[in-house]
């Protein structure tokens, strides 16, 4: 009886072992994610790659990039009139922080701060974990 038990209990201990392995070895796949915002809204696909869309109100706003960080870079520098959406790829991985200058139609000027934190899964797949927006104090 005492062996019966013994094997049960090895096999099921053998078969959870089996399952982790293969959890944990497989393909890595990034996870998307929406984040939204008083200005702004970002959806993040395939884990690397982020569309962020400024409120433009009624289409009078200039977004332009003044600074940008070495784990990401955007396809975009200027967007003006009815387009106001930026396409961000992750280079790398850790923190950085890319800063917008919004010129209103009034002339007035207002720095925005884009973070986003990226981390690199299985040496090769680079995951944004979070996106914030925030107006830099003056």
């Amino acid at each position: 009886m005492k062996k019966k038990l013994s094997l049960i209990i090895s096999l099921v201990i053998v078969a959870v072992m089996v399952v982790v392995v293969i959890a944990l070895s497989g393909p890595y796949k990034p996870t998307s994610f929406v984040a939204d915002g008083e200005i702004f809204s970002a959806i993040v696909e395939n884990g690397s790659t982020l569309i962020l869309d400024l409120d433009n109100d009624s289409k009078n706003r200039e977004w332009l990039i003044t600074q940008t960080p070495e784990c990401f870079t955007s396809d975009f520098s200027t967007v003006t009139e009815n387009c106001s959406e930026f396409h961000i790829i992750a280079l790398n991985d850790g923190k950085g922080v890319m800063v917008f200058q919004c010129v209103l139609d009034d002339g007035t000027v207002e720095d925005y701060e884009l973070t986003l934190s990226i981390s690199r899964h299985q040496k090769t797949c680079l995951q944004i974990d979070s996106v914030s927006f925030e107006k830099k104090a003056a």
